[in-house]
């Protein structure tokens, strides 16, 4: 993912993960078209850090690029790994399962992948489309 933001931090520093949300938020706002749903895509940062925060040991690396005039979201944990079983319905009196069960109602393709001995990759299209020309969005940050 060359010259795309990547963001870092612990899952024991909410300060930190609270303020990596905020900056992904603003980078798709200042990248993104005016149909671009940012609530429904800070939600979805905001329930995977919040997974790995709950379930994962270790550091959160949270990175975005552009694929096909759509921002992608990666999330990569260095816990135990998980399988991701989607569902139809959530069960709205338990703490469990609910919050990928928002993340692939408010956006796109969602994919979950173990790596062994490391931890899970989890991929969400955002519901946030590309106001820039494709040459600009490859420019990495300043």
């Amino acid at each position: 993912m060359d010259g795309n933001p990547v963001w870092s931090c612990v899952r024991s520093d909410a300060r930190d993960a609270s303020t990596a949300r905020r900056e992904v938020r603003a980078f798709l706002a200042r990248s993104a078209d005016g149909d671009s749903d940012l609530d429904a895509a800070e939600l979805i940062v905001g329930e995977l850090v919040a997974n790995v925060v709950r379930h994962a040991p270790g550091p959160i690396d949270i990175a975005l690029e552009w694929i096909e005039g759509y921002a992608v979201l990666h999330v990569i944990d260095r816990g135990p790994g998980f399988y991701y079983r989607p569902r139809a319905r959530a069960d709205v009196l338990t703490d469990f399962g609910r919050g990928l069960w928002l993340v692939e109602k408010f956006g796109g393709t969602i994919e979950v992948e173990r790596i062994p001995f490391y931890g899970t990759h989890v991929r969400v299209v955002l519901p946030v489309r590309s106001g820039a020309s494709e040459s600009a969005l490859a420019q990495p940050l300043a």
